[in-house]
């Protein structure tokens, strides 16, 4: 059975979204673009990604109502740069998403190693690890359950923005002066770039959510419903968070690494509660995750770029088989990452924003192949430019996407995997 069901209507899909979109990043990425540069030029980061992104929103909803599929970005790149490069685009998809998974479920155990107590020097990796499990046995139950778990996670986001501009807000007035254009225009442009790449890790989702298309009710209705709704919330959430980071770093608050945004929290009851339902949020943005990587890994399958056994799909339309499969690659990859002592604060972050924004590219041009009308045309340039501001810049990190292109191409080329 390779049949995936229509289970995902409107309110569950903006539910997954937010989550899928809001989690890792809004508690990781703050403290890790603060520590790769400062505080205003990460405030300025988060400010800047918002105002690109609706170019590429329209993009994305457009494309998904015309081809609401399981193999989601990967088809619309493929559509872009051309047929001959699908397997290729997928094999990206595919390889961006093995170190991005591990990444997030990094970012989530370090924030339970916090909660428990523990050391999350030691700890991080052993969390992380349990992370990757629980939100797979989860998966297992199927879409509508993630349906119901998110729609929670979006109140819960909501409250803890709310507390914490409640919490730093008021002291704008103080922080204010700092901020001025002396300050901003003084930035460099590599600066800025570097915290804006690693702040679009936080607005990654939006693609990974194409992949569950396949699974929406009504989708020429439902898709730009899903995106517009779930992109202002985002937005809303993130300009808030950002500015209340910005202010507690200015007032001295150490708020660097994964886990920094703990030094936000106060003392006792409230910030452990508050605690709590941040992990409960990363919680909830892995198994987002988790559930649009399989979709991902399972078109593959479809593909014959992976073993055709991994494209079983039970009874309830779940691809179990993928979820296992998956379940042992990411936990292999957190080993790597643990034996190996890579430093997933700059490599991992940026392979995954880097083979994303790729895919960004491939689908903006075939965005611009297939609409007509000026504005939309208007649209399409604002975001190639938006993309090509974001591209630049990687180096030699742009190798490992070429060579998932080049294996990918050969695997489909030459059929050296089929049934």
């Amino acid at each position: 059975m390779t049949i995936l069901k229509k289970k995902i209507s409107l309110l569950s899909g903006v539910a997954i979204a937010v989550s899928m979109v809001v989690g890792s990043g809004l508690f990781g990425l703050p403290g890790l673009a603060i520590q790769q540069t400062d505080a205003l030029t990460a405030l300025l980061a988060w400010l800047g990604v918002i105002a690109l992104m609706p170019a590429l929103i329209y993009v994305f909803s457009w494309l998904g109502c015309r081809y609401p599929s399981a193999e989601g970005i990967s088809l619309y790149a493929s559509k872009g740069l051309g047929h001959w490069s699908r397997a290729g685009i997928m094999m990206i998809t595919c390889g961006t998403l093995a170190v991005g998974m591990p990444a997030f479920f990094l970012v989530g155990g370090s924030y339970i190693a916090v909660l428990l107590g523990l050391n999350d020097t030691q700890w991080t990796i052993p969390c992380a690890l349990l992370l990757a499990v629980a939100t797979t046995i989860i998966n297992l139950y199927g879409v509508e359950k993630l349906g119901f778990i998110n729609k929670v996670i979006v109140i819960l986001v909501l409250a803890v923005v709310i507390y914490l501009s409640i919490r730093l807000l008021p002291a704008i007035t103080i922080i204010s002066p700092t901020i001025t254009s002396e300050a901003i225009f003084s930035i460099p442009i590599s600066q800025l770039w570097l915290a804006m790449s690693i702040v679009f890790w936080a607005f990654q989702g939006w693609e990974n959510m194409t992949f569950g298309f396949e699974e929406i009710k009504n989708p020429k209705v439902n898709i730009p419903l899903i995106y517009w709704l779930s992109f202002m919330i985002v937005s809303i959430v993130y300009a808030i968070f950002a500015l209340a980071v910005f202010i507690g770093a200015a007032q001295g608050v150490n708020v660097s690494g994964l886990n920094g945004i703990v030094g936000l929290l106060p003392e006792g009851l409230v910030g452990r509660l508050i605690l709590i339902i941040m992990v409960f949020i990363l919680i909830a943005n892995a198994n987002a995750w988790v559930f649009g990587s399989s979709r991902a890994f399972f078109s593959a399958a479809t593909m014959h770029l992976l073993p055709s056994q991994l494209r079983y799909v039970n009874h309830n339309g779940i691809p179990i088989t993928m979820l296992y499969t998956l379940l042992t690659l990411y936990c292999t990859v957190i080993l790597i990452i643990y034996i190996g002592g890579i430093d997933i604060h700059y490599a991992f972050f940026l392979l995954t924003t880097q083979g994303f924004i790729i895919l960004y590219g491939g689908a903006v041009i075939a965005f611009m192949k297939e609409v007509s009308f000026w504005w939309q045309k208007v649209i399409g340039i604002i975001a190639g430019i938006s993309w090509i501001f974001l591209m630049q810049g990687f180096g030699w990190l742009v190798l490992y996407p070429l060579c998932l292109m080049l294996i990918g191409t050969l695997l489909y080329r030459y059929h050296l995997i089929s049934d």
